[in-house]
C-alpha cells in the first residue's frame, strides 16, 4: 500500500483570528426607547431581533423625563463602542439624543428620531438648536404627543430632514405596524449620510 502525504503550501497565510461580532457590523446602533421603554412588539424590538449588532440602552428608571438621566446612560452606552453610533430614538428618548449629540457629536453618526415628544416640565424651547450630526425627524398626523406641525418645527430648529409618516399614531406597537419597513427606509437613507464612519 502506498501513502501519499500532502505538504502544506508555504505561502499559506495563517487563518485570521475571529472578530467580536461587533466590529464585524455594518453600523454600530443604539435603540433608545421613549419613557416607559419598548415592548417586545414595538419595531425597535423587533429590529433588534434582525439587527444583532444593535444596541439597547440601559436605564434603572424609563419613567423619568430626566434629560441628564439618560444623557448619562447614553454616555455609559457609546462608551465601550469602536466608532460613532447611529442613534435610533422614539418619544422622549428623542429629546435625550438630540441634546447629547449636541454635547457629543464626536460619539454620535447621526440620528433617527421618530414621533418625538415633550413631556412637561420640559418645552420645544428647551430642546437647543441646530444639531451636528445628520439627521431624520419622522411624525405622525395622528400622534397625541405632539402635533404634525410642531415635530415640523422641531425638525427645522433642529436642522433635520423631515418626513410626514402618515396615519400611524405615536408609531408605536399600537399603531400595528410591525417592523415598520418604512422606518428601514429612513435608516438606510441616514446610513447613507452618517458622520464618522469610513
Amino acid at each position: 500500500m502506498s501513502v501519499v502525504l500532502s505538504t502544506p503550501a508555504a505561502s499559506a497565510p495563517p487563518a485570521p483570528a475571529p472578530r467580536p461580532v461587533k466590529d464585524d457590523a455594518p453600523f454600530q446602533g443604539i435603540l433608545v426607547p421613549g419613557l416607559h421603554g419598548s415592548d417586545e412588539r414595538h419595531w425597535q424590538s423587533r429590529w433588534r431581533q434582525h439587527m444583532p449588532w444593535l444596541h439597547d440602552l440601559q436605564m434603572e428608571d424609563w419613567r423619568s423625563p430626566d434629560l441628564d438621566l439618560w444623557q448619562s446612560a447614553l454616555d455609559q452606552a457609546l462608551a465601550p463602542l469602536p466608532e460613532p453610533a447611529v442613534l435610533i430614538a422614539h418619544s422622549f428618548g428623542c429629546l435625550a439624543c438630540a441634546g447629547y449629540a449636541a454635547r457629543r457629536p464626536d460619539k454620535v453618526a447621526g440620528l433617527l428620531l421618530v414621533a418625538p415628544a415633550c413631556p412637561e416640565p420640559l418645552t420645544l424651547n428647551d430642546l437647543g438648536g441646530t444639531l451636528p450630526v445628520p439627521a431624520r425627524v419622522i411624525a405622525s398626523t395622528t400622534d397625541p404627543w405632539m402635533t404634525l406641525d410642531h415635530s415640523r418645527a422641531l425638525a427645522r430648529r433642529w436642522g433635520a430632514a423631515f418626513r410626514n409618516g402618515g396615519d400611524l399614531g405615536h408609531i408605536n406597537a399600537a399603531s400595528g405596524i410591525g417592523e415598520w419597513r418604512q422606518g428601514l427606509d429612513d435608516l438606510r437613507w441616514l446610513l447613507t449620510r452618517r458622520s464618522g464612519h469610513a
